[in-house]
């Protein structure tokens, strides 16, 4: 499925895809509040849903789930200044601008942000698995007093910047997710998060430069040192060396390996290996393949109660209520 669109402004990509495909994506069923809009995308080229929050005045919150049985591939002409900050729960893909040589993924656990304006953006989604996805999309026009730290972000015709496996980004995206109100009080909710999820990105602006400072004093052969180590810990993650051991093996000294892995990954040698365990549990309780206890065994965790604290201040929730809902969806 291919679509071309021109926008000028956030209303115009729903606009072209009306145009573009007829009759073929419409608004369901209408839904009681005027800020809130579901898509659907029938079984030509594949199946989906988009569902839309109006948050304010150029703001707005976008859920977007596909199973396409062809690649779903969009060319987007930008007119206007459009800040984006997107969020890949599963699926894949990847997207280019004109303005921009690099190619940039969008895989499960990414979070990008994007400003681009006069620029043309090529994206493509893989129909290999299903794609679910959260944008927030921003008309910087409407943002630019409240904004004034995006001056210098939108001075180029496109700025892009890209986290990986960060736990506070993903436990942002499920407080949206799973807002527990309605109406006025969830667009309130939402936009209070959707700002808060900016602030990090923005914050992390400044936290890579000062990293970048950092790690100039780490010399090439620190680096390739420090590469190698979270290679090990990506590969050996649920039993880990311990510090000392993981040193020796890369030839660092524990002190520059602590102080370095922190410079150069923003995260602790224990924290990035709590992201993976705390990764891989949630994909086994999403998926019904463990309860909670067995889901703390395999991850290597000893202790349960310590498991299920470590994942609530991870995710926002309990692990049981993934298990509640596998046990729903096998029903």
């Amino acid at each position: 499925m291919n679509l071309s669109l021109d926008t000028w402004d956030l209303n115009d990509i729903y606009q072209g895809f009306q145009r573009q495909m007829s009759s073929r994506v419409e608004p369901d069923v209408p839904v009681p509040d005027e800020h809130h809009q579901l898509y659907s995308i029938p079984a030509i080229g594949g199946i989906g849903c988009l569902e839309r929050w109006h948050l304010r005045e150029g703001l707005e919150l976008n859920w977007t789930k596909t199973k396409m049985s062809t690649p779903f591939v969009m060319d987007v002409d930008v007119h206007y200044p459009h800040l984006e900050i997107s969020y890949t729960l599963s699926g894949h893909g990847c997207w280019e601008t004109s303005a921009n040589a690099g190619q940039y993924e969008l895989a499960a656990g990414v979070s990008t942000l994007i400003s681009i304006r006069d620029s043309k953006l090529h994206a493509e989604m893989s129909h290999r698995e299903p794609m679910h996805h959260m944008e927030l999309r921003f008309d910087l026009r409407q943002f630019q007093t409240m904004l004034p730290a995006m001056d210098r972000i939108h001075e180029r015709a496109v700025f892009c910047t890209q986290i990986a496996d960060a736990p506070i980004i993903t436990q942002l995206v499920e407080q949206m997710r799973r807002c527990p109100y309605t109406g006025a009080l969830k667009r309130m909710y939402l936009e209070g998060k959707a700002l808060e999820l900016l602030a990090f990105h923005l914050d992390g602006l400044d936290q890579e430069e000062r990293r970048k400072q950092a790690t100039s004093k780490l010399t090439r052969y620190d680096m390739d040192c420090l590469h190698e180590a979270k290679s090990i810990l990506a590969r050996d993650w649920k039993e880990p060396p311990s510090l000392l051991g993981l040193a020796r093996l890369t030839g660092l000294n524990d002190y520059k390996l602590k102080l370095g892995f922190k410079e150069l990954f923003g995260t602790t040698v224990y924290g990035y290996v709590r992201e993976q365990r705390m990764t891989e549990a949630r994909k086994l309780l999403e998926q019904g393949k463990a309860n909670v206890s067995e889901t703390a065994f395999i991850v290597g965790y000893q202790n349960v109660s310590h498991f299920a604290k470590v994942f609530r201040k991870t995710y926002g929730y309990n692990p049981s209520e993934l298990v509640k809902q596998a046990t729903g969806r096998s029903l």
